[in-house]
């Protein structure tokens, strides 16, 4: 479902697509940017995701994002909140080299179960 939500004179573009896997879990992949003014609507597709499919693990492709800011992050971050509280393990996969740097300054990124700069392939898929 495509997003495209105005900001301060600039247009932020998000693409978020569900899949659910051959081994049950649910990969949501996310393409663009990611800031104040869709942040939200990105928790709330990943929620729905846990509410409606209840997958054992859901993890988030982030690999086609170019850009998140903090309320991203915080978006991220109350989503797995949530999401383990309903007993659904998130993790972010495949995170481009922007969105690691991001998230490791942030202090997130193990909590996410990012993957580190030097982790590449789908080894990643806990």
């Amino acid at each position: 479902m495509p997003l495209c939500c105005a900001g301060a004179g600039s247009a932020m573009t998000l693409s978020v697509t569900t899949n659910v896997m051959t081994d049950g879990s649910t990969v949501i992949s996310v393409r663009g940017e990611i800031d104040h003014s869709n942040a939200a609507s990105l928790r709330r597709d990943i929620l729905t995701a846990v509410t409606q499919r209840r997958p054992r693990q859901l993890r988030i492709d982030l690999g086609l994002v170019t850009f998140l800011d903090s309320a991203a992050i915080g978006a991220l971050v109350g989503a797995q909140k949530e999401a383990r509280a309903e007993g659904v393990q998130l993790v972010v996969h495949r995170a481009s080299p922007f969105v690691q740097r991001q998230l490791r300054v942030a202090g997130v990124h193990e909590l996410l179960g990012a993957p580190t700069e030097t982790s590449t392939g789908d080894h990643l898929m806990r």
